[in-house]
């Protein structure tokens, strides 16, 4: 038996009966870490199909990543080498660059597996924060609960290890697991539910399904945009808050992924607000270092100037980070260019003059969203399915 992961009723009744016991748990004032990783195995199980060829990925490729990753963090206990780090992050990189290859060869189509890309991301951190040396200790059952944690290993959210090593290691009473946990979580499921099952589904059903495969009209198009950019946010936000929830039942306050994005008033405050964790994490692990090592060594003398073309670099990798298909390497550049014209439009005397208007807020929210459409079109590759 294979359930999906949140894509419908059964597999979250599935998910209800397994953390029954963590609930116990937690009322009795018990911890829950060793509880969690031991439903992970059954659950990744039925999540992948014990004997699938997707379990047969997966388990290669968390095996080869687990001796890759301590092999360099018992290297970095007693070495330091540029040289050795960026093998090992390299080689981290390896089957996730071969897996977007090969979605475009028949013969290989059959590859990949469920979580690769969300899975990456927190092996790829992993390294860099071994090698920044903020990681000082690390335990297997732990790394292995962090990189596979079965209720955002789809879709994210995306968690930081040591956050995260933190929630397991904490003692949480009865009173503030029933307050700050269990109905916590409880209320992320039932939005999440609603947002999915309800709103996302709708629109889906009587809206796009409705319209033609490809742009066949202007006034067509227009629709699919407004409509596929309100679907995508409640079927994304959905599955988030479904896996915050879940996270919280276990202990786990995995962080938010989404803030009211569509009330942003620039593209710059709509990427602090949309995919938080993915945004932050391109933020902290691509863009700063980027910023910081291009004005170190004299790339740019301007920090204004490696902020933009940092700007592109991190939105062209994102766009390439869904795929190697074209349209989202438009994305990627759409994005990157919003964000430059942003942050030259936010430093103008336009702008200085514009904020103090009575009507900033509104007026600008409304402009702000048909960028937002427009960006959200490009990525459903409509304009590109011919």
């Amino acid at each position: 038996m294979i359930i999906s992961s949140y894509a419908n009723f059964f597999s979250l009744l599935i998910f209800s009966l397994f953390l029954i016991p963590a609930i116990v748990l937690g009322i009795l004032g018990k911890k829950i870490k060793w509880y969690g990783i031991i439903i992970s195995i059954p659950i990744l199980c039925l999540l992948f199909g014990l004997t699938s060829k997707q379990m047969i990925q997966f388990a290669v490729f968390i095996v080869c990543e687990t001796i890759l990753i301590f092999s360099y963090y018992f290297f970095k206990k007693r070495a330091t080498s540029e040289f050795v780090y960026y093998l090992t992050f390299a080689l981290s990189m390896l089957p996730i660059f071969l897996l977007k290859m090969c979605v475009h060869v028949e013969r290989f189509s059959f590859l990949g597996f469920l979580g690769v890309s969300y899975i990456s991301f927190r092996i790829w951190q992993l390294i860099i924060e071994i090698h920044d040396e903020h990681i000082k200790t690390l335990s297997l059952p732990e790394m292995l609960y962090f990189i596979t944690f079965f209720p955002t290993i789809s879709c994210g959210p995306i968690d930081r290890f040591q956050r995260f090593k933190d929630d397991l290691e904490a003692s949480i009473k009865p009173e503030e697991y029933l307050n700050d946990y269990l109905i916590f979580g409880i209320k992320k499921i039932f939005i999440g539910i609603l947002y999915k099952f309800a709103l996302a589904m709708l629109i889906n059903t009587f809206v796009i399904e409705k319209l033609p495969a490809h742009a066949e009209s202007f006034l067509g198009t227009l629709v699919y945009m407004y409509a596929y950019t309100f679907y995508l946010f409640f079927d994304f936000a959905g599955y988030s808050n479904l896996a915050i929830g879940t996270s919280y039942i276990l202990g786990i306050k995995t962080p938010e992924n989404f803030n009211k994005p569509f009330l942003a008033r620039n593209m710059k405050e709509f990427w602090d607000r949309w995919h938080i964790s993915l945004s932050k994490w391109f933020g902290d692990y691509l863009f700063s270092r980027f910023v910081l090592n291009t004005l170190r060594n004299g790339t740019f003398k301007s920090k204004k100037v490696a902020s933009r073309c940092g700007y592109m670099l991190t939105m062209i990798v994102m766009g390439l980070w869904h795929g190697t298909y074209l349209f989202y390497v438009v994305y990627g550049i759409y994005q990157g260019l919003m964000l430059v014209i942003t942050d030259v439009y936010l430093k103008s005397k336009v702008y200085r003059r514009f904020k103090k208007s009575k009507y900033y807020n509104v007026i600008s929210r409304v402009i702000c969203f048909q960028f937002i459409a427009i960006g959200m079109l490009l990525f459903s590759g409509y304009l590109f399915n011919f």
